[in-house]
């Protein structure tokens, strides 16, 4: 199983504004995937992931580094 609190660090702690607009999906401290389109992401990362639980958010169009 993925460590979910690295991963949500990892996710917390990243500049993922390259993937402004998209969903990204997050194993092992790292981007697994990223669609526009959720369904398509859920299978790319199934078949990244195997049986781990990656974390899968959507990075906002509007995000910005503070």
């Amino acid at each position: 199983m993925c460590n979910m609190y690295s991963d949500y660090e990892y996710l917390i702690k990243s500049d993922l504004s390259k993937y402004s607009g998209k969903w990204v999906a997050v194993c092992d401290a790292r981007v697994v995937a990223s669609n526009k389109n959720i369904k398509d992401l859920i299978k790319e990362s199934k078949a990244k992931c195997g049986s781990k639980k990656p974390i899968i958010t959507k990075v906002s169009a509007a995000a910005r580094i503070l």
